[in-house]
Parts: C-alpha cells; sequence; structure tokens
C-alpha cells in the first residue's frame, strides 16, 4: 500500500463517522460544520482565482456565503443576501478595475456565494425535514462516496474512453457510468438498513444525485483547470483540498431535497 493511499485511508477512518453523526445531529454540529466548510472552500477559491489575477477578497467571499447558511439557519430569506452580494460586488468590480475585465472579476466574487453560499443552504435545508431529514443527509453522503468509489475503481479497471479530457483526463466513460452502479447499491443499502422511504423515489434520488454529483466534480475540475492548480489545496492530507472533497456533495444535495420535497 503506497503512502498516500494509506493517508487517504486513515483519514476517511476518522472523516466518514465524524460526518455521519454530524450530519445525522443537525442543529448545530452542521451549522458549524457548514460554516467550516464555506471558510476553508472560499479560501481555496480566492486563492485559484489569484492566480489569474482576478479581483478577489477574500472578506468578501467568505461573509456573503456564511450570511447565506445563517439566514438559511434562522429561517430568514437568502434571496436578500443574493441581492446584497450582487450590489456590493458590482461596486467593488465598477471602482477597481476597467470595464474590459468586469464580467471576469465580477465572476470570481460571486461564484462563492452561489457554489458555496447557496449550496450549502439546501444541506441546513435538508437536515430540518420532518421525519428523515437527517438520515436524507446521509443518505447523501454514502451516495457520493459510493459513487466516487465506484468510478474510480471502475475507471480504473475498464475505462477506456475519455469522459471529459480537457476538464479531468483521468476520468473515463466507464467510470461514469459504474458510478451510477455503486450510487445504486448505496441506494438499496440505506432503504434495508435505516432509510425507509418508496424504492421508486429512492431510486430516482440516487441517479440524480449520482448524475449532479458528478457534474459538480467535473465543474470543479474545470475551475481548476482554468486557474492551471492540480487540487484546491492541500488541506486534507491525501485528499487534497476541501472543494476537492465536497463538490459532489454541493450538487448532490439540492437534487435530494427537491425530489424529497416534491415528489
Amino acid at each position: 500500500m503506497s503512502k498516500n493511499l494509506a493517508l487517504r485511508l486513515a483519514v476517511a477512518i476518522v472523516g466518514i463517522p465524524a460526518l455521519i453523526y454530524i450530519s445525522y445531529t443537525g442543529g448545530y454540529f452542521l451549522f458549524t460544520f457548514c460554516i467550516i466548510l464555506i471558510s476553508l472552500g472560499s479560501y481555496e477559491l480566492v486563492m485559484m482565482f489569484k492566480k489569474k489575477a482576478y479581483m478577489t477578497s477574500w472578506a468578501f467571499c467568505l461573509i456573503m456565503p456564511v450570511l447565506c447558511v445563517v439566514a438559511a439557519h434562522f429561517e430568514y430569506p437568502v434571496l436578500y443576501v443574493l441581492v446584497l452580494s450582487l450590489f456590493i460586488s458590482s461596486l467593488f468590480v465598477i471602482k477597481g478595475r476597467s470595464i474590459e475585465r468586469f464580467f471576469d472579476d465580477l465572476f470570481s466574487l460571486l461564484l462563492p456565494v452561489f457554489y458555496l453560499g447557496v449550496l450549502s443552504t439546501f444541506i441546513i435545508y435538508l437536515s430540518v425535514l420532518p421525519d428523515n431529514g437527517g438520515k436524507l443527509l446521509v443518505y447523501v453522503f454514502l451516495i457520493v462516496w459510493a459513487t466516487d468509489t465506484a468510478a474510480y475503481f471502475g475507471g480504473k479497471t475498464f475505462g477506456r474512453k475519455k469522459l471529459a479530457p480537457q476538464l479531468s483526463p483521468n476520468k473515463t466513460l466507464e467510470g461514469f457510468f459504474c458510478g451510477f452502479i455503486g450510487a445504486i447499491i448505496a441506494g438499496i443499502f440505506s432503504q434495508l438498513v435505516f432509510l425507509k422511504i418508496g424504492w421508486f423515489k429512492l431510486f430516482f434520488m440516487a441517479v440524480l444525485a449520482c448524475l449532479f454529483g458528478q457534474l459538480g466534480d467535473l465543474l470543479e475540475s474545470a475551475i481548476k483547470r482554468h486557474c492551471q492548480v492540480k487540487d484546491s489545496s492541500s488541506i486534507i492530507p491525501g485528499h487534497g483540498g476541501v472543494l476537492d472533497r465536497f463538490d459532489s456533495f454541493l450538487f448532490a444535495v439540492p437534487v435530494v431535497y427537491f425530489i424529497a420535497i416534491y415528489l
């Protein structure tokens, strides 16, 4: 076993039970987790954007996403935070740089708000759903982990055709479809062990959470490729950055939330 793989396993052995406990418990434990996730993720985005000389403000890219989660936690309208973010970021750009770089700079300021702030609010929303809120959050983690694991080993074993070589050279089409098998297995396990919802709903959640999770992974790969970095950071030993580990999760949570309340 390589040193890097051993390190990844050690972090997983500690991290997975902790995340399951936080998800199931919810409340201020989960709220604190979201704040930490946003803080570290914002820092990683700002550091990557600085490599492209975009206008960045870590204070703005931290405060605005955090305000989104605070609003969600205390049941205030998140839309107010988004409007305020758009207004303040526009002032930053107009006063600070030439108009030719307006959209690049505006993008670099607003992406953390929507990518981290808005998506993280659905972690809060999902956790407080009646009956299955905390269980559904655990379910999303299991789906994402099973998808990543199946996609990785499936790609290593069967991978031939590249999925999106310009974004992520190592991802294969075969690994992409193996991810769906892992997600369905995780869904069946969840239904048999702790989550009692309809089989059709469960299957639908697994497939769409897997799809959007992998799309989220590709988006983060696109950001890294654009900024010419390998990992978003090295803050998690053996795993890279916070965005490297939670990109799929952030995109899968809203899908499960909307299916849970509308289907």
